[in-house]
């Protein structure tokens, strides 16, 4: 691709990939992909750059880079404040890749850029206000409001992963010290869990015959198991469906979203849980906002954090140019 324009890259990293691609519009192209490196801060830098270089060799040198990771992220001062399987705890990924590239560098929670990247991609407009959850091992969120990433007063906000449905609920599978939180609901980890426990108690069901030497039921043997109508796999996944839809009320009678967006990857289950979601969201959330809302499946695919950490790039750029102008 050659552009006379500068391109803007976004960066994807996530816990078994980094992705790399020149960013236009809404628009991923030149796509490159190399494995994380989790061994060291140093390894994991280095190899983002090195995947980056292979796109800068195609495009040209970028006038910004947006970068999506896995993780708390105090925006404005481009520091990661918390990362769980990822080796970049207390990191200024900002400073640190700003002086590899030799430009401006924005760095955003992951979630915040794919949720930003599907406010680019719903219909024919860009969403004004849009809700976006990323179902996966945990579960991730973002917010859109007037086409900007909400992210609270520090640039750590947003965490709809980790909004209580039950304080007296299971704890978190992941890194937060609550319980009944959505994560520990409607998260992979979450169906596992519900999965193993299930199988351990009826030790002649199908859960228990799909059990590993470890006494877990993966989430795909889950998924195959309610795929092939399994009642008792479906009895786990109606439990899931039920409090996703308590969560996506939420949501909607908070933000009042033209769009609540679902991610990540058990979105490709949808077909298990997502009309029985809609159905529940739709009883409790409040008539006149749930009807001005639409429940999606996200559109942006693998490319999602790519484009969203583009996008912002883009938009930060711009933010500060015209700032500098005033």
């Amino acid at each position: 691709m050659v552009s006379s324009q500068p391109a803007v890259l976004g960066v994807d990293v996530g816990g078994t990939k980094v992705a790399v691609a020149a960013v236009s519009g809404a628009q991923a192209e030149g796509l490159e992909e190399s494995p994380t490196a989790l061994n060291s801060t140093e390894a994991l830098l280095d190899g983002i750059e090195a995947t980056a270089r292979r796109v800068i060799d195609r495009v040209g040198a970028p006038s910004a880079v947006g970068v999506g990771v896995p993780s708390q992220v105090n925006f404005a001062a481009g520091v990661v404040e918390s990362s769980v399987n990822i080796p970049l705890t207390g990191v200024n990924l900002r400073e640190e890749l700003s002086g590899r590239f030799g430009v401006p560098v924005f760095v955003d929670n992951d979630a915040n850029c794919a949720a930003l990247a599907e406010a680019q991609l719903v219909d024919d407009a860009p969403a004004g206000v849009l809700v976006m959850l990323t179902l996966g091992t945990g579960v991730g969120g973002g917010v859109v409001v007037s086409g900007q990433i909400f992210r609270g007063a520090h640039g750590m906000g947003a965490e709809l992963g980790h909004f209580t449905l039950d304080p007296e609920g299971p704890p978190c599978p992941g890194n937060c010290p609550g319980r009944g939180c959505l994560e520990a609901y409607c998260s992979g980890q979450a169906l596992e869990r519900d999965a193993s426990e299930f199988a351990a108690d009826m030790p002649t069901s199908a859960l228990a015959a799909a059990m590993d030497a470890h006494g877990r039921v993966s989430g795909r043997a889950l998924v195959e198991a309610a795929q092939a109508g399994d009642s008792d796999a479906l009895r786990v996944f109606e439990r899931f469906s039920r409090m996703l839809g308590v969560g996506i009320a939420g949501y909607v009678n908070v933000f009042e979203p033209e769009y609540v967006v679902i991610g990540g990857g058990l979105s490709r289950a949808s077909a298990l849980f997502l009309d029985r979601a809609v159905d529940e969201a739709g009883s409790r959330a409040l008539p006149a906002l749930w009807k001005r809302a639409t429940v999606t499946l996200a559109r942006g695919g693998a490319d999602a954090g790519v484009i969203g950490a583009g996008v912002l790039a883009a938009q930060e750029s711009l933010s500060r140019d015209t700032a500098s102008r005033a």
